[in-house]
């Protein structure tokens, strides 16, 4: 009988320390229950956009490929054309956080040019054929997954985007010097450099 009127207490005082909580946020208004200013989404940030140009096929995009908090699956089926392999014409579904760290990427250097991309998605011969090619090609390549960029941005020091991909800490960074092009990733936040 004890032990049931320590368990009817117990219960009893959670309950009312539970509800005693929750109780404020009933006459708060919905400005004080608001995010904080830096986690509000900004009228800019309501569409997500890439403008890009591939040299090695001429190709060129510029498209808005989320808006209103969603993905407009059309326009990812445009990008992960865009990022094809262009030596065996195959795309590939690419990791959308690919895209989210360009974009992000795009918009804190605010370039006003297209990114030039030299290689997205690659097949495991097209990977195979660099590695035999030149050095630096990583046998088990994140582009090989979707998961990897390379590029450069025209008037744009490389050394500014190394070091502002390397902020944003959404992925690997890598800067190839001798070739001049940055490597993006979304494996775990890193970088190098072959200098």
């Amino acid at each position: 009988m004890i032990d049931r009127e320590i368990a009817d207490i117990s219960t009893s005082r959670r309950t009312f320390l539970c509800g005693s909580l929750l109780l404020p946020s009933v006459f708060l208004s919905d400005r004080a229950l608001a995010l904080p200013p830096h986690a509000q989404t900004r009228p800019a940030d309501q569409i997500r956009r890439l403008q890009l140009a591939n040299d090695h096929t001429g190709e060129q995009l510029d498209v808005v490929y989320w808006k209103n908090g969603e993905y407009i699956d059309d326009h990812i089926g445009q990008l992960n054309y865009f990022m094809r392999d262009h030596r065996e014409n195959k795309s590939f579904l690419m990791d959308v956080k690919l895209y989210e760290f360009l974009s992000r990427l795009y918009k804190v250097l605010n370039p006003n040019v297209p990114i030039h991309v030299l290689s997205g998605y690659r097949t495991a011969a097209t990977n195979a054929a660099l590695i035999k090619a030149s050095s630096g090609v990583a046998k088990n390549s994140f582009h090989m997954v979707g998961k990897a960029v390379d590029f450069y941005i025209p008037g744009i020091d490389n050394k500014l985007i190394q070091r502002e991909a390397r902020r944003l800490m959404l992925g690997g960074v890598g800067y190839y010097t001798k070739s001049g092009f940055i490597h993006l990733d979304t494996g775990y936040p890193r970088s190098w450099s072959d200098a």
